[in-house]
């Protein structure tokens, strides 16, 4: 079950504490309806557009974000990155994930086209405990096809990092994060946006995109994509080969996160249940020379099975087949391992 980070969730609380609770309820089921519509958005049309969705925005999606984005980073090798850039960053829960993995982080930037994202992403950052969140740059960003995806960027932060580095550019980061934008995109600037994306990674390319089939057809885009500019895939591939499940009509490749819900998000989506399950896919890619060798032998693609006395998994395994592994009781220490993996571990678990 993931939590918020305790000072992101107390800071969600004070910015929600003064809305009308029907009123919150309301603008979430529209944000939530053109979530679920799955198709990009009008240009010019944040979704984001006032303080009221912002707020709505950060109660509705901060906490499976953050679920969906930690899941993933859990995943990852240990690393000491130095830098981190969220592109499309909405309210900023990416740098809150990002900086739980990986202390070592002194500068996150934050990318974004809402103004009204930006200006709460920066009241919910200020209070946070972790000084790299407190102090991490937001900018403002607005896509145009015409010049590429970045078609102007001005800083918004106080103490300033200077402009980006042109059109069509991102800047350098060891770690890039682009959560939940490709659905709200058109798909030549998608190719846009993962091309700037990979030129500017120095380490880490991490993409997430909601657990749908057309979230996942998206990741695989991106995937050809990247494979093709030469990127080495360090997660949940464990190979480079074609995604076994591509052909399939009926399956996909997408994991679960299970989201402990507050109060101020049950009261956000007029819920009753104290969880709900986010579903994601996702792709982590790494730049040429960069050491990809801790990569998971094999993923575990559903809900293990526990059979009478075995283990059943569902793995993408590194020969780019999907199969089933049975493990028996009797093999001890291999069984032990399999009663604690879980739906998106690599297996054998290359953190263990």
């Amino acid at each position: 079950m993931a939590d918020l980070p305790g000072d992101l969730a107390a800071a969600l609380d004070r910015v929600t504490a003064g809305v009308n609770q029907d009123r919150l309820a309301t603008v979430t089921g529209r944000l939530i309806d053109r979530y679920q519509a799955d198709h990009p958005a009008e240009p010019g049309r944040p979704i984001m557009a006032g303080e009221q969705e912002a707020r709505a925005y950060a109660a509705y999606r901060m906490p499976a974000t953050y679920a969906a984005i930690r899941a993933v980073l859990d995943q990852l090798p240990d690393l000491e990155p130095d830098t981190h850039l969220d592109v499309a960053g909405g309210t900023g829960v990416a740098i809150w994930a990002v900086a739980d993995r990986w202390t070592s982080i002194r500068q996150h930037t934050v990318l974004e086209q809402a103004p009204a994202a930006i200006k709460l992403g920066r009241t919910l950052a200020a209070g946070a405990d972790r000084a790299g969140v407190r102090q991490a740059h937001w900018q403002q960003m607005v896509f145009g096809e015409r010049s590429g995806p970045l078609r102007q960027a001005q800083d918004t932060s106080s103490t300033g990092s200077g402009p980006l580095s042109g059109s069509g550019s991102l800047p350098r980061a060891d770690v890039i994060t682009v959560g939940y934008l490709l659905s709200e995109i058109d798909e030549s600037l998608q190719q846009q946006v993962i091309r700037a994306s990979a030129d500017a990674a120095g380490e880490l390319l991490i993409i997430v995109e909601p657990g749908t089939k057309k979230g996942y057809r998206r990741i695989i885009s991106a995937r050809e994509q990247l494979l093709a500019a030469g990127m080495s895939l360090v997660a949940p591939c464990p190979h480079q080969l074609r995604c076994p499940l591509q052909d399939q009509d009926r399956d996909w490749c997408h994991f679960a996160a299970r989201v402990n819900r507050s109060p101020v998000h049950r009261r956000a989506k007029g819920a009753e249940l104290g969880y709900e399950d986010e579903k994601f896919s996702y792709l982590v890619v790494a730049p040429p020379g960069v050491d990809v060798s801790a990569r998971a032998e094999s993923r575990v693609l559903r809900h293990p099975q526990y059979p009478k006395g075995r283990v059943r998994l569902e793995l993408c395994q590194r020969d780019g087949t999907a199969a089933a592994a049975v493990i028996a009781k009797r093999d001890k220490e291999t069984y032990r391992l399999a009663r604690k993996v879980e739906w998106g571990d690599g297996w054998p678990d290359v953190r263990r």
